[in-house]
């Protein structure tokens, strides 16, 4: 399981060979995109203002409509283009589909913001059952069902490996792992030292939903990792190797 960039050409090209390349080692995929950047461009264009509280963006009716468009519409679709066009056969979808996602509002300062609380992970089991990789845009529907909420990619991504019981969960990122006050790159991480490191800030902003997202991973058993972009580094990471950030689901 994989959570990528892609909304960007520098990300996309990357996160296209790395799938590429896992594909054609023989391992099966589900892959979650993020695009914060695309949709902040896209929120400029039209006006609107972009806030973020604890690393996630607020999000009222409007902005999470340019999430929508431009999630699981631009960056979705470019994506699955990308890696069709070198051979893999890959599956748009977002979190509504099939009612994949589904959630509860995370905080009223976050407005329509979802904390996933329900994976149904069939459609995806049937996909990699046919050896197609899902491409999965982060949104879900409301535990009723009647609103769609943003869902941070990272979160997503979390509770889709816990949910598929995947072997690993690598978020592949621009910087080596989560570092400490001294910017050295921390090997292991368990839940108690991940509440140490938020209390004291050595944890904040976007790097906060990608360490609870870990945590969430390996409490159901995932080899869980904040990894450096590379074509091996997921290969190390299920090699057992020391690499990035490895989540540990026990103090």
């Amino acid at each position: 399981m994989l959570k990528v960039g892609g909304s960007v050409a520098s990300e996309l090209a990357a996160s296209t060979e790395l799938i590429v390349s896992l594909v054609e080692r023989g391992h099966a995929l589900a892959v979650v995109h993020g695009g914060g950047p695309l949709v902040g461009e896209w929120s400029a264009k039209m006006g609107l203002p972009t806030k973020f509280v604890r690393g996630l963006r607020v999000t009222d009716e409007a902005t999470r409509d340019v999430a929508l468009a431009t999630l699981a519409g631009v960056a979705n679709a470019k994506i699955v283009q990308a890696l069709i066009a070198k051979g893999v056969s890959a599956v748009g979808l977002s979190g509504i589909d099939g009612g994949m996602l589904r959630a509860e509002r995370a905080d009223p300062e976050l407005e329509l913001v979802g904390n996933v609380t329900l994976v149904d992970s069939s459609l995806l089991e049937e996909l990699i059952a046919a050896e197609r990789v899902p491409v999965i845009a982060p949104a879900a529907l409301d535990v009723k069902g009647g609103e769609i909420l943003n869902v941070n990619g990272d979160t997503a991504a979390g509770a889709v490996a816990a949910a598929l019981g995947a072997r690993a969960l690598a978020f592949i990122t621009n910087v080596p792992g989560v570092k400490d006050k001294s910017g050295k790159v921390i090997e292991r991480l368990d839940a108690a030292t991940v509440k140490v490191l938020m209390d004291d800030g050595t944890i904040d902003g976007g790097m906060l939903p990608k360490v609870e997202a870990c945590l969430v991973a390996a409490r159901a058993g995932c080899r869980a990792a904040i990894v450096p972009s590379g074509d091996d580094a997921v290969e190390r990471l299920l090699a057992g190797e020391r690499v990035g950030t490895v989540f540990e689901a026990v103090s």
